[in-house]
């Protein structure tokens, strides 16, 4: 049954935990997120640190979008209202979900958490996002998926554009 953020969010403070869905979790400034990003970018340079958060943003994307698959049962556009719903509740920003006419998977992101944090940047900067919505797109689609962000927040643009294709 779909249940929103707070309703999944349990705190243990005797233990120190908290979890979302019974996973356990962290509660993470933008701050310290973007932080986390740019001291990446200076140790192991843009192109290093694209990679890391990438592939990071990929296997959790997945993880999640499974779980949540098994948790809500939840189909097609109800599952993609569901995601886009508790994304906007977590802070991350809003999430808009569609398909193109080339079969491919698209994701908008009004007020990303990256790019609200990573303030104004010559490049696409969300690598986390862009590799979330790409396990994302795995999930729901069934192949292999890589994304590109074609529009950034960060760089002026109105949101930040994802595109999903498949890689095979």
């Amino acid at each position: 049954m779909l249940r929103n953020v707070k309703e999944t969010a349990a705190w243990e403070r005797s233990k120190g935990e908290f979890s979302v869905i019974e996973v356990p979790a962290i509660i993470m400034s933008i701050e310290t997120f973007v932080n986390l990003q740019k001291d990446a970018e200076k140790i192991l340079g843009f192109d290093g640190a694209s990679v890391l958060f990438y592939e990071a943003g990929k296997k959790a994307g997945m993880r999640w979008i499974n779980r949540f698959s098994k948790k809500w049962s939840l189909k097609d556009k109800k599952f993609a209202d569901a995601v886009q719903n508790f994304y906007a509740e977590l802070g991350w920003g809003k999430f808009n979900l569609e398909e193109n006419g080339k079969n491919e998977l698209v994701v908008r992101i009004e007020n990303s958490f990256i790019a609200r944090g990573y303030g104004k940047s010559n490049i696409a900067v969300c690598h986390f996002l862009r590799g979330y919505n790409a396990g994302l797109a795995e999930v729901l689609k069934g192949n292999d998926i890589d994304a590109e962000e074609t529009r950034c927040a960060a760089k002026g643009d109105d949101c930040c554009e994802f595109i999903m294709k498949n890689t095979g």
